[in-house]
């Protein structure tokens, strides 16, 4: 009797230990699966972390453009500047940068006025990211043209030739394009970010501004492999 609950006690211990590595072996395969799929490792997915655009643009020349929509008025943008302009200064070998300023009210339209202004004079690089903090630390409201003249007065230009920029023919159609290119790419909230005029990334629950940074080092890779295979045919 004692031989045989032996016997069934260590039957029972080969069923327990075969059932444990069984276990242990589907997470391991599970756990493989995950680790496969994670975009941690640089895999992204169309449709969840970035959107191939119905319409693209064609970009001509040797580097990938990537274009940012943005507004002064938008403290999404604030924060993610300084970690997009070191991400772009990092890759200004490979990589074409833009911005765009985005219009969705009479605000915004003036403080995009003022981003082609700030370029037309050769501004825009000393005083890009110090009209930001005005906007949003200092909290000052720029709702008139006055109000940007007597700002920018003594900074690169004079009040005068800011306002004579500011209303000229030029950065009229300079914000007229903006517009029209937002709307053609149906940009519906910034920052958002165009990679080579095809894939759209913003801030989703998937992708925060952070990561956009990772989901653009991955669009950038895939486009100049695509352009160093050879076309068939």
């Amino acid at each position: 009797m004692a031989k045989k609950a032996r016997s069934f006690l260590v039957q029972q211990k080969i069923a327990v230990g075969v059932v444990a590595l069984i276990f242990i072996a589907l997470i391991g395969y599970f756990s493989t699966l995950v680790v496969k799929d994670s975009p941690i490792l640089g895999d992204f997915v169309e449709g969840e972390h970035y959107t191939l655009l119905e319409k693209p643009r064609r970009i001509r020349g040797e580097k990938i453009e990537v274009m940012e929509f943005f507004s002064y008025g938008c403290v999404h943008c604030y924060n993610f500047d300084p970690e997009l302009n070191d991400w772009v200064v990092a890759n200004i070998d490979r990589v074409k940068f833009i911005r765009t300023p985005a219009i969705s009210s009479d605000y915004w339209r003036i403080l995009g006025r003022n981003y082609y202004t700030m370029d037309r004079l050769g501004i825009v690089d000393d005083y890009h990211l110090s009209f930001f903090r005005e906007v949003h630390e200092v909290k000052r409201n720029f709702t008139s043209l006055n109000r940007l003249g007597d700002y920018f007065d003594g900074k690169g230009t004079t009040a005068d030739e800011y306002k004579k920029v500011f209303s000229s023919p030029e950065v009229s159609r300079k914000i007229a394009a903006a517009d029209q290119m937002a709307r053609r790419l149906q940009v519906a909230s910034v920052p958002t970010i165009i990679v080579h005029g095809k894939y759209m990334i913003r801030p989703t629950r998937s992708v925060g501004t952070a990561r956009m940074l990772e989901v653009m080092d991955f669009l950038v890779n895939k486009e100049l492999k695509n352009s160093e295979e050879p076309s068939g045919g």
